[in-house]
This record gives structure tokens, C-alpha cells and sequence, in this order.
């Protein structure tokens, strides 16, 4: 009898520890939900579901689909295509300037949208650089347009992706492939090629779905309704029409295709392991040719070409006289005021939310019977990404608005909308050192009794870089955001994109573009102070045995520092 008692005391005391650890992660995972799940059903209630068989037989309904699929898929390869060889030059090769070029690709990735064109627009507009300089007219407004500011945003997330898939290849192989000479092209195929196309589905998948429901880009570029998206249908709808069983017809409608889209790749993806073993990686030198070497060139040029001109462009107006004035304006400062109060809740709120979902992954991976879950649980954060932010603010706007909370409530709708669209970038920054630590460690955690706040303290040396990152995209994401501030602002809550996108359309163009160095700067200082506040101070190589292991350029010798 008191054997049965003491088992049922040991089954409640490890359930009690349980759910104390996992409680706060629980309801963090469940408030997302419940949010997510209200808007949704706000949004319903007001629409008429029986008409919706109307919207199947209009034209200019399928037109749009056609382009956004056409757009996305051409923005998703082209990207892919640029980035193979810009992330194996990167592995291979150590220059000059690779740590800035790696940490210019992190900050193009949250380069605030509206910037972003402003930049394109000086570099290869009609009366842009590329046209004084060559003489050459490129048709920016249209598809080429949208195809160049989509790989300007995609191309760096691709190949910071793939470098994370190149950060799984074991020192073992690339030992092996020295010691037997292989050429660049054998090394790629036989070794480099096998774990990319792990990584390359997920990436083309989330490079789709953000090009599939890219908003600023084709609304600013887009030159018309021949090249609209949903997104900006969506958009339509709501802010001029009010239509919202239009609106809530074609977010269905959007969610539908990215999921479907989605489940097909994800279908043929295979699994994406990390060897718990593997506390550094290093890569040895492999066979040097003038031919990947010139490969190599070109993989650096498109990146200066596509890359770096528009962000450089961004920064053109210092030297004009109209920058001073508008720096003296009231209304840049009020914008800057409302774009950090809204930035920074918003990034602890998205930074939070990626912890909860890291918990409970990691909980699961530790039991067999759960250990289907993480990945189930990353594709739920990142399925965000099928919603319109759109729809998500006006579905929690009409559902507080029935809870007697009207216009007043704005403010969190932006904040928390901003928070769960950036919820995907965080979970990619988190979640690999998550998962690599729980592989690492999980045992001797279990052996010495180490839980939850315990685990975290020992743990944050290893991870607060990928914490610093994430918070760092979420704050330049939630900074940068022009899609539901321009549905929900107003004479009291103008950030500073949308107070930019006001200076442009109302033909203002040199304040406009002085305000795009304003928000391109802080975006730079708020970048850099996330890394280095929290990430610490950054290094240049790992530190193992005592010595700083930096990677060995191709065909060179390996370099130490005592």
C-alpha cells in the first residue's frame, strides 16, 4: 500500500514540475491561438458566406491570382538561383569585408519596404543612376520592377538560410574531401549539395509565401491593377469599399493557395538533422581552380550589382540642403516617436511567443511519444504567414469593437499584428540553436536535475546571439511595417513609413527621401545596439581549445589566434 502511494506521489510531483515549467509557454502558445482564432471568427460573422460564389466568376479575380502565383514563383527562383553560389562562396572563401557583406545581408533582410523602393527608384528609375550613367531605361514599374525589390529583401534570407544548412555538413566530411583533392564542383556536388537541398524547400516556401502576399512592394511598383496581388485586393476592399465579404473571401481564398502550396513541398522535404556531436564546425581546403574562382566573381558581383546600389541610394540625400529642413520637422520626430512605440512592444511581445514555441518544442522532442510535434509547431508559427495582416487587424478590430472597445484599441491591434508577423523571422533565429542544445545536453540536464529558469541561465551564453538576432528582426520588421498602420493610422498614429509613403504620394519626394535616411539609420543603430546589448561582443571565429578557429579560404592555409 505505501509502495502504491509513493508511486502516485512521484507521478504527481513530476506532473506538478511539468506543468509549473510549461505554463507559461502553454498560455503563450494558447493566447496566439485564441487571437488568432477570434479575428478569424470577428471576420466571418460579418460576412455572407452564401455570396461568395459570385466572386468565382469575375475575371479580374483570377487575373490577380495568376500574377501573384507568376510573381511569387519567379521572385522565389530567381533568389534561390542567386544565393547557391553567394552562400558557397561565402563558406569557401574568407576576403575583406565578408563580416560586414554577412552583416549587410542580415539588415537588407528588415531594410523597411517602403526604403527599399525609394532606393530601387533612384538606382533604376527613369531619371536614376543606371539611366545618367548607361543610358539604359528599365520598365520599374510592373513585374521587373516587383522582381528586383523582391530579390533585393529575398536573396540575403536565402543565403543566410543555406548557410545555416552548410553549418550541419560534419568537419569529417570536409577532412575527407581535402585528403582526396576535390575540385570546388566535386566538393558541391557530392557533399555541399546533400545538405542544401535540405534547406532549399523550407526557404523556397517562406520566400513564396512573402512574395505570394507581398503588399508595399506591388502597391508602390506594381503600376497598376494588370500587376495586383491579392494582398493588395485585400487591401482594396477594406480601406475604400469596406467589403469585408470580399475581404474575407479572398484571405480564404490567399490561405488556401499558400497552404496547398505549402503541404506539396513540404511533402517531398526531407528531414533537416543537426549531429548532436557537432560543437564547431571546420571546413578544410578544397582543390582551388581559375574556374571557381570566376564563379566565385560573378556570385560577388550580382550582389554588388543587385544588392548594394539601392541600399547606397537610400543614403544619397545627406548632402542636400532639404535634409537639414526636414530633420528641423515636428512631424518626422512625432513619426519616430510612434514607429518605436509601436517597434518595441511589438519585439518583445514576437520575442516572447518564439521562446514559448522553442519550450514546447523542446519538450516534446525530449519524449518519443511527442516527438512529431516540433515540426508541427514550427510550420504553426510560420503559418502566420498564409494570414493577410490585413485581415488579422480587422478581424481583431470588429471582435473588440463588439466587446465595447472601439477606435481606441488601435494601437495593440498594430502592436500585436506587427508581433505575429514577425513570429516566422524569430522562430528561424531561435529555433536551430533551441533544437541544438536540447540534442546536446538534454541527458545531462535530466541527470542533474537542471529545469526550466536553471536551464536558461546556463544556456544563455550559447544562444543569446540568436536571441539578439531575433529580437533584432522582429524590432526592424515591426519598425519598417507600412501594411496595417496604413489600414489603422491616423492624425495620432503616423510611423514613420507611413508618414514617408504621405511625403511620395503627395509629390514631396526630397523629404520623402530624407525621411528614408532617417529610418534607414535607426534601423542601423537599433540593429546594431539588439546585437551588441544583448548578443555581447561579437567574434570572429569560434573559440575552441583556447584558440579563435576561423574558417580557411579555399586552397589557403588555416589561421589561429592565441
Amino acid at each position: 500500500m505505501a509502495r502504491g502511494h509513493d508511486t502516485i506521489s512521484r507521478v504527481y510531483l513530476f506532473f506538478f514540475r511539468t506543468v509549473k515549467s510549461l505554463l507559461p509557454a502553454l498560455l503563450g502558445v494558447g493566447f496566439f491561438l485564441l487571437m488568432g482564432a477570434a479575428s478569424l471568427a470577428a471576420l466571418l460573422r460579418y460576412s455572407d458566406i452564401s455570396g461568395w460564389v459570385d466572386y468565382f466568376y469575375e475575371p479580374y479575380l483570377w487575373r490577380v491570382v495568376r500574377f501573384s502565383l507568376w510573381q511569387a514563383l519567379l521572385s522565389s527562383v530567381i533568389s534561390l538561383l542567386i544565393a547557391i553560389p553567394v552562400a558557397s562562396c561565402l563558406i569557401h572563401r574568407q576576403f575583406r569585408g565578408r563580416a560586414i557583406l554577412l552583416q549587410f545581408f542580415a539588415v537588407s533582410m528588415v531594410v523597411p519596404t517602403i526604403v527599399a523602393i525609394l532606393g530601387l527608384v533612384v538606382v533604376y528609375g527613369r531619371s536614376g543612376w543606371l539611366s545618367q550613367i548607361f543610358g539604359v531605361q528599365i520598365p520599374l514599374y510592373g513585374l521587373v520592377g516587383i522582381l528586383l525589390a523582391h530579390v533585393f529583401f529575398n536573396m540575403p534570407l536565402a543565403v543566410r538560410l543555406l548557410l545555416q544548412g552548410y553549418g550541419l555538413i560534419p568537419s569529417g566530411q570536409w577532412r575527407q574531401a581535402s585528403q582526396l583533392g576535390f575540385s570546388r564542383w566535386t566538393a558541391f556536388r557530392l557533399i555541399e549539395w546533400h545538405y542544401m537541398k535540405k534547406v532549399l524547400p523550407g526557404a523556397f516556401v517562406l520566400i513564396f509565401m512573402l512574395c505570394f502576399s507581398s503588399f508595399a512592394v506591388v502597391l508602390s511598383l506594381g503600376g497598376g491593377p494588370k500587376s495586383s496581388t491579392l494582398e493588395v485586393a485585400i487591401y482594396q476592399a477594406l480601406r475604400f469599399d469596406f467589403d469585408l465579404n470580399k475581404a474575407s473571401f479572398l484571405s480564404l481564398l490567399q490561405v488556401s493557395i499558400c497552404t496547398l502550396f505549402a503541404v506539396i513541398v513540404y511533402r517531398i522535404t526531407p528531414v533537416n538533422r543537426q549531429d548532436a556531436s557537432l560543437l564547431s564546425i571546420q571546413s578544410y581546403p578544397v582543390r582551388d581552380s581559375i574556374w571557381s574562382r570566376a564563379a566565385d566573381g560573378a556570385a560577388l558581383l550580382s550582389v554588388f550589382i543587385l544588392i548594394v546600389p539601392p541600399f547606397l541610394a537610400i543614403f544619397d540625400p545627406i548632402f542636400s540642403a532639404t535634409f537639414l529642413t526636414t530633420l528641423l520637422s515636428s512631424g518626422l520626430w512625432l513619426a519616430v516617436f510612434t514607429s518605436l512605440k509601436i517597434a518595441f512592444p511589438a519585439a518583445v511581445i514576437s520575442l516572447l511567443l518564439g521562446v514559448c514555441f522553442g519550450v514546447l518544442a523542446r519538450f516534446c522532442m525530449a519524449r518519443q511519444y511527442l516527438s512529431f510535434l516540433p515540426n508541427k509547431l514550427e510550420h504553426l508559427g510560420n503559418m502566420i504567414l498564409l494570414v493577410p495582416g490585413l485581415v488579422i487587424a480587422t478581424g481583431l478590430f470588429l471582435w473588440l469593437r463588439d466587446l465595447g472597445w472601439g477606435f481606441q484599441s488601435s494601437y495593440w491591434i498594430v502592436v500585436w499584428v506587427n508581433a505575429v508577423m514577425a513570429l516566422p523571422f524569430v522562430l528561424r533565429a531561435l529555433m536551430p540553436i533551441l533544437y541544438q542544445q536540447e540534442r546536446r545536453y538534454r541527458n545531462l540536464y535530466v541527470s542533474l536535475g537542471v529545469r526550466s529558469w536553471s536551464r536558461w541561465r546556463l544556456e544563455w551564453p550559447l544562444i543569446r546571439a540568436s536571441v539578439a538576432q531575433a529580437f533584432g528582426y522582429a524590432l526592424l520588421l515591426s519598425l519598417g511595417d507600412m501594411g496595417v498602420i496604413a489600414l489603422f493610422g491616423s492624425q495620432g498614429l503616423v510611423s514613420l513609413p507611413l508618414y514617408l509613403f504621405q511625403l511620395i504620394g503627395s509629390y514631396r519626394l526630397e523629404e520623402g527621401a530624407s525621411v528614408a535616411v532617417v529610418l534607414i539609420s535607426l534601423c542601423l543603430i537599433l540593429f546594431y545596439g539588439a546585437s551588441r546589448f544583448i548578443g555581447g561582443k561579437a567574434v570572429g571565429g569560434k573559440l575552441i581549445g583556447g584558440k579563435i578557429v576561423t574558417r580557411k579560404m579555399a586552397g589557403g592555409k588555416p589561421r589561429a589566434k592565441h
